[in-house]
């Protein structure tokens, strides 16, 4: 991941290019835009907070966080890319069923997973099994 200090770096990349910033116990994934709004390069979020797809501003996305690249996930072009990410404009976010990981996956057309929804599940199953075990003593 290569860290992004400054917004005028981000019109570099191609529209589609997946960021990331950190929310705390997660990491929050969208895609850069192809749209300009108030001077800002558009990002293309799916978030718990807007209850599904936005289309926002740069600095409405990093909230004076450090955003990091991951990179152009696909081989779509970037305008099919953003083409897919605004047809889950409607669609409601799920932690679990559909989050912002499956939500760039699914627009760059590659299989639609979410690594930190599998790191979380994982974590849990071993704190089950402690707890579990201790208990049992």
């Amino acid at each position: 991941m290569i860290s992004l200090p400054v917004q005028q770096e981000i019109w570099a990349l191609p529209s589609g290019t997946v960021i990331r910033v950190n929310d705390g116990l997660y990491d929050h994934v969208a895609l850069t835009g192809d749209r300009i709004f108030n001077g800002e390069r558009s990002v293309l979020a799916f978030s718990a907070q807007a209850r599904g797809f936005i289309e926002q501003p740069y600095s409405a996305f990093a909230r004076g966080r450090r955003v990091t690249i991951d990179g152009y996930l696909g081989g779509l072009p970037p305008e099919i890319v953003m083409q897919r990410a605004r047809l889950k404009r409607g669609q409601a976010y799920s932690w679990t069923e559909f989050n912002c990981e499956h939500f760039v996956r699914y627009a760059h057309g590659v299989p639609v997973e979410s690594p930190q929804l599998r790191q979380w599940t994982f974590l849990a199953g071993i704190v089950g099994f402690i707890t579990y075990a201790a208990a049992r003593g």
